[in-house]
């Protein structure tokens, strides 16, 4: 408040001239508004509300954030199935790639989120997406030793045969779990697509 009355006292005046409320003259006056207006920085905060606030008033539920990343990702990541279904309800592509080539399926199956993983593949995501890697989620699924990902993914249609560009495939993600049951769910999958 010390060292700039003067502007204060300029806002006051501008806002009796202007006939605008107070609310509505620092809502105006913040250049940042725009900032924190944005679909994936809402999503990113858990804010279920702003983000059916902004999907109802016409804003893209596409939006990204800095990192190329959708609300859709960012619910993915976080787990958050209230703001993945406005998004869904609201027409966002279920299969949106951020600047890594990553869907929100892939965040879903890396960071081990077996309900969203499950919601996306209901919704209609596809089961077998390819990042710029060439790594799909079965691979980080089965990297993370997640059985129960895993399952739902070969469930869908998935490959368990289909390789990255190292030339590794989910089998060969899964040794990094040390987890016999998901090794032996992928060399049943695999024998099966043969």
């Amino acid at each position: 408040m010390t060292g700039r009355p003067w502007l204060l006292l300029a806002v006051a005046g501008l806002v009796l001239l202007l006939g605008v409320s107070r609310a509505q003259a620092d809502l105006n006056l913040n250049p940042f508004n725009v900032y924190y207006d944005n679909i994936a920085r809402a999503a990113a905060e858990n804010d279920v509300n702003k983000v059916r606030e902004l999907v109802t008033g016409g804003t893209n539920p596409n939006q990204t954030d800095e990192e190329t990343r959708t609300g859709l990702h960012i619910a993915a990541i976080k787990g958050n199935l209230s703001i993945a279904a406005i998004l869904i309800k609201a027409r966002a592509r279920l299969d949106i790639t951020d600047k890594l080539g990553n869907t929100p399926l892939h965040y879903a199956a890396d960071r081990k989120q077996s309900e969203m993983v499950s919601f996306l593949l209901e919704a209609g995501a596809s089961a077998d997406p390819v990042n710029r890697d060439g790594v799909t989620p079965l691979m980080m699924a089965a990297a993370r030793g997640d059985l129960e990902i895993v399952s739902a993914l070969l469930a869908k249609g998935a490959n368990p045969n289909k390789t990255d560009f190292t030339g590794r495939n989910a089998l060969g993600w899964a040794s990094d779990s040390h987890r016999p049951v998901v090794t032996q769910a992928l060399q049943r999958a695999a024998a099966a697509k043969r």
